[in-house]
């Protein structure tokens, strides 16, 4: 939904020569959704406040993903939020701890393994609070990801509220062998996937016969 509608602001941007900048463009887009001004920004970002506050960080161009997704399983984003304030709520930070707790995540250790492009360690340090309400609910999405961590990943984590699992690999040629040791362990008919690598860039308009195939491919 949010490189969507990432995608349709830049559209209408450059069908009616608008002409607006990037920064433009990210602060429509947080109006329409927390997500949005990262998918047109794109790269890597530590994200703060709503998840629109941008900090870039190095880019991480090197790796390759592999997403995967049952077709007949669906999460709803309200419901995971709405579940984990219920349950966790009381762990939030106090509004007077926000900054501290800011300056803490730009100093934390994923940004230091950032900084210093260490694959396996940006693997160990993925971290998703969502997957606390939605794994005892959904095991087919622990299934899978523990199916991905199995065949030997960098590291594997359910996607934002779910149910897309994504798993990072040292090269596509990884990412191919992945796909089809999670294949032979889940067989399973409604199960997809695709594999695509990591952009320094957000959205990017393609056309036929002038620009490169687009970075991701189902298979």
């Amino acid at each position: 939904g949010s490189a969507n509608a990432a995608a349709v602001l830049v559209g209408m941007d450059l069908l009616w020569r608008l002409g607006l900048t990037q920064s433009e463009l990210q602060e429509l887009g947080g109006t329409l959704g927390s997500d949005v001004p990262f998918c047109i920004a794109g790269g890597t970002a530590l994200a703060t406040g709503r998840g629109d506050k941008l900090s870039p960080m190095p880019d991480l161009g090197g790796f390759s993903v592999v997403l995967a997704k049952y077709r007949n399983v669906s999460i709803s984003t309200a419901w995971s939020y709405q579940t984990y304030r219920q349950q966790f709520s009381s762990t939030y930070c106090a509004s007077e701890d926000l900054e501290c707790r800011r300056e803490l995540l730009h100093s934390g250790p994923m940004v230091g393994a950032i900084a210093q492009k260490d694959r396996s360690k940006i693997g160990q340090l993925l971290h998703n609070d969502l997957e606390k309400v939605a794994l005892p609910v959904y095991p087919q999405v622990l299934q899978l990801r523990e199916a991905f961590e199995a065949a030997g990943v960098l590291g594997a984590m359910m996607s934002g509220s779910g149910p897309t699992v994504f798993a990072l690999c040292e090269s596509q040629e990884q990412a191919q062998q992945v796909v089809e040791r999670v294949k032979s362990a889940i067989a399973s008919p409604d199960l997809d996937f695709w594999v695509a690598k990591f952009s320094n860039t957000g959205i990017r308009i393609f056309s036929e016969g002038n620009d490169p195939k687009p970075p991701i491919s189902r298979v």
